[in-house]
């Protein structure tokens, strides 16, 4: 299978730049690019900008962005992602509008760029799980506060009011482009529930592991060729929850998004149905090197690309072989 893989370290270390606006790139080509997210000291961030040859733009999640009120601009380290590295990214592509936002799952390090492209972009369309978090135990929300979850809430409303809203669970196929086989693989429409799993960390409370655990996940396929995009489901619960019920054939995938940002261990079983060509995981430069995915993975056979290491990094395909180039090697 590793002949899909034009050339794993044609990283570009020089010519990436080039890479990610080449206007030369063939037409019938679909992008994927994982941006590398700027560490603010909160969370760890994901989005996925993806473009087709027929001139649509998705997103998967939007990277992060806590609102603060004490900074100058409105956010925690005067930074948003939608604003400061997707918006820059689509202008320069000359993208006025955004056909529409997969949003995993309602933590600010994933939605918090929504709050401002919102605002200055045309969104035709927020596709989520619908999945809302509620409990009357205040324990329950120390690892993720009710004021975050609420915004989300909050956001999701706002499209579903303009009737540019879409509720996916495991088992939809979303036919919103025709150059893109989108499939749901979860959660469930009854979602994943506690497994009552007593190794969590004290801090790792169900606002925080049950939200990930019930990350809208999907199968994109281009071609010949198959992303999967896990959200950031953790491994307990990918081996208590998720493994038992989903079809491991719609996991098998040639580019994987390491799930929860790459920083846990992968389950064995996870990792036999996925047998990924490559990974990205999406993680700050503090935490790259440290990941416990990056060697289940490479254990594989798996090429593994962390942003925290490699900077953005982005898949190019003809849906029969793909390019991966990334912005620097491993440092």
């Amino acid at each position: 299978m590793l002949r899909r893989t034009l050339s794993w370290l044609l990283l570009f270390v020089v010519l990436s730049a080039a890479c990610f606006t080449n206007p030369a790139v063939a037409e019938r080509t679909f992008s994927f690019t994982v941006l590398e997210i700027k560490d603010i000291q909160r969370g760890a961030g994901l989005a996925v900008v993806m473009r087709t040859p027929s001139g649509k733009t998705w997103l998967y999640d939007t990277g992060t962005a806590h609102p603060e009120k004490l900074s100058s601009d409105g956010w925690l380290a005067n930074f948003n992602a939608g604003r400061d590295l997707i918006a820059p990214l689509l202008k320069n592509e000359g993208v006025s509008s955004i056909d529409g936002v997969f949003m995993s799952h309602a933590h600010y390090d994933h939605f918090g760029g929504l709050l401002w492209l919102k605002d200055n972009f045309k969104i035709k369309l927020l596709i989520d799980c619908g999945y809302t978090f509620q409990s009357d135990a205040e324990a329950d929300y120390l690892g993720t506060n009710k004021g975050e979850l609420g915004d989300y809430s909050r956001v999701r409303e706002e499209f579903r009011a303009r009737g540019e809203y879409l509720c996916a669970t495991a088992g939809d196929t979303l036919k919103l482009d025709p150059d893109l086989k989108i499939e749901v693989i979860a959660p469930p429409k009854s979602y994943f529930q506690d497994p009552h799993i007593t190794t969590r960390p004290k801090n790792d409370t169900p606002s925080h592991f049950l939200v990930n655990a019930n990350s809208l996940a999907l199968r994109i396929q281009f071609g010949e060729i198959v992303f999967l995009l896990p959200g950031d489901i953790q491994t307990e619960d990918i081996e208590a929850s998720l493994m038992p019920f989903v079809d491991k054939v719609k996991l098998k995938c040639h580019i994987l998004v390491a799930p929860g940002h790459g920083i846990h261990p992968i389950p064995k079983a996870f990792g036999e149905a996925t047998r990924p060509e490559v990974s990205i995981a999406s993680v700050f430069p503090r935490y790259a090197k440290g990941i416990r995915s990056t060697k289940d993975l490479q254990a594989l056979g798996t090429r593994t690309y962390v942003t925290g290491l490699n900077g953005t990094v982005k898949v190019v395909t003809d849906g029969k072989t793909y390019m991966v180039s990334a912005e620097r090697a491993d440092g």
